[in-house]
């Protein structure tokens, strides 16, 4: 309590007044009044967050949400959109490309509303978390004795036999792994308390599961680069990127040679990259033969082997050296790939050379599409006089290149988060024995397995007291 003098020197010097000290007192009492309203608007809150109905509905909609990113093609350009979703025949008569671009469905993970759905299921879980399983584990540790046989009629199970021995009973239990707390007459046993801890790490696994998508999202970046075997390259074709994202530029990669195995049918079997990765000093920080399913991880950045191209061709024409002769990519019917390439010679005369793979073999054309021979890498063509030589195909490797700071979160989730499935499982049963004149009471109760609860509490009477066993009342479930 404060003195009023202390208050009234403070407030008007040396003049004493009750004014000033009932003012004080109110201010006090309105501030302590106010404290306890917002903590009980807060707790209000929380409660309200952790109703369990509510995670469903947004556990339901995160779901149908991203069912729909899964269906509907991501990251893709405005036209992409526009030509596959017209809006002259929308699908299931309103999903077209103004829908999809007006919610972001081309980016649907990555959009805000769809992030603070996110961050209101976890603030569901973690409300639910702390207001209600955790209080209820502390519970769960509590000893409770019924002294009263009213308090105890509530349970799922209850027997009375003669004459028991409430040591005996104590040390059956303890046979069974039960924890067994004694006082006096009664006695208090439970077991599988572990069971009660699974949900709240189901929670927390789930929450750090969408910490690290959310991470993920709004940090992480998807680039993918074609790059000629010899050269270097930085990260720069950017695919898409979280609105946080930070592209390192501190190294850079060096395909220092790209190889294709094929199998005996002819057909590409594995490409590889021999990828390094160099300071900007040039100096070597990794290295590593990357292919389909075995990439490059480097200071958090990850490199895969996607796809490969022929870039240019470097052949010999009547022993004049012709270098970087570029190709184009043209895609058939199947997937099937073949590249182009044309070299003008003489005054008006032109030849088009086409190749399928990077076997060696080309086929040569003329101007006029009429093939004029077939050769291979190193081996010459003579056509109207003139001598060709292909001396070198220069190849590419299709790069994607990922970072996403939220994996680690995201496995560690999925990891806790199956161990705690696995403890969710386990009962908890708790039992109370109270004994009166020469009778003993005996009480469960359990979360699951009442079945084998109750033959585990009959087996402990029958070893007791075979020939005294009565039900008190019917067995409820």
């Amino acid at each position: 309590m404060v003195e009023r003098s202390t208050v009234n020197r403070l407030v008007v010097g040396s003049s004493p007044t009750w004014g000033v000290y009932n003012i004080y007192v109110y201010y006090k009492f309105f501030t302590y009044c106010m404290t306890s309203e917002i903590h009980r608007i807060l707790w209000k809150g929380i409660y309200a967050l952790g109703n369990l109905r509510l995670a469903i509905v947004l556990l339901l909609f995160i779901a149908a949400i991203s069912s729909l990113g899964t269906i509907i093609e991501q990251e893709k350009t405005i036209s992409f959109y526009e030509t596959n979703y017209p809006i002259s025949n929308p699908i299931a008569g309103f999903i077209n490309s103004d829908f999809i671009l007006f919610f972001g469905l081309n980016h649907v993970y990555t959009t805000s509303w769809f992030l603070i759905l996110l961050f209101l299921f976890g603030g569901s879980l973690l409300s639910c978390t702390f207001s209600r399983q955790i209080p209820s584990l502390k519970l769960a540790r509590l000893w409770k004795f019924f002294k009263r046989e009213n308090g105890a009629n509530k349970m799922g199970i209850s027997f009375s036999l003669s004459n028991g021995s409430l040591a005996q009973f104590s040390y059956l239990l303890r046979q069974r792994n039960y924890n067994v707390i004694q006082q006096g007459p009664y006695i208090y046993a439970y077991k599988g308390l572990v069971g009660k801890i699974g949900p709240i790490l189901v929670h927390l696994s789930i929450i750090c599961i969408l910490i690290g998508s959310i991470l993920g999202a709004l940090t992480g970046f998807m680039l993918q680069e074609l790059v000629p075997k010899g050269e270097l390259f930085h990260l720069q074709n950017i695919i898409s990127s979280g609105p946080l994202s930070y592209i390192r530029q501190d190294f850079e990669g060096y395909i220092h040679d790209f190889n294709i195995a094929y199998n005996d049918q002819g057909i590409v079997d594995q490409f590889y990259s021999e990828i390094d990765i160099l300071d900007n000093d040039l100096e070597i920080k990794k290295e590593k033969t990357i292919f389909v399913n075995e990439p490059l991880r480097y200071s958090g950045v990850t490199f895969y082997q996607t796809d490969w191209s022929i870039v240019n061709l470097k052949f010999t024409l009547n022993e004049e050296e012709y270098i970087d002769i570029p190709l184009r990519e043209i895609t058939g019917e199947g997937n099937s790939r073949f590249w182009i390439g044309s070299l003008d010679y003489g005054t008006k005369n032109k030849l088009i050379l086409v190749l399928q793979d990077l076997t060696g073999k080309y086929l040569l054309y003329n101007s006029e599409k009429r093939l004029l021979g077939q050769s291979e890498i190193g081996h010459k063509v003579f056509f109207n006089g003139n001598e060709l030589r292909l001396n070198k195909i220069l190849p590419s490797t299709g790069l994607q290149i990922k970072s996403d700071p939220g994996i680690p979160l995201v496995y560690i989730g999925f990891f806790f988060l199956i161990f705690s499935v696995l403890l969710s499982y386990t009962s908890y049963f708790q039992i109370w024995v109270v004994k009166k004149q020469n009778k003993v009471y005996v009480y469960g109760d359990t979360n699951r397995a009442i079945y084998f609860f109750e033959k585990t509490i009959l087996e402990i009477i029958n070893n007791l007291q075979n020939d005294s066993i009565r039900f008190k009342r019917p067995i409820e479930f």
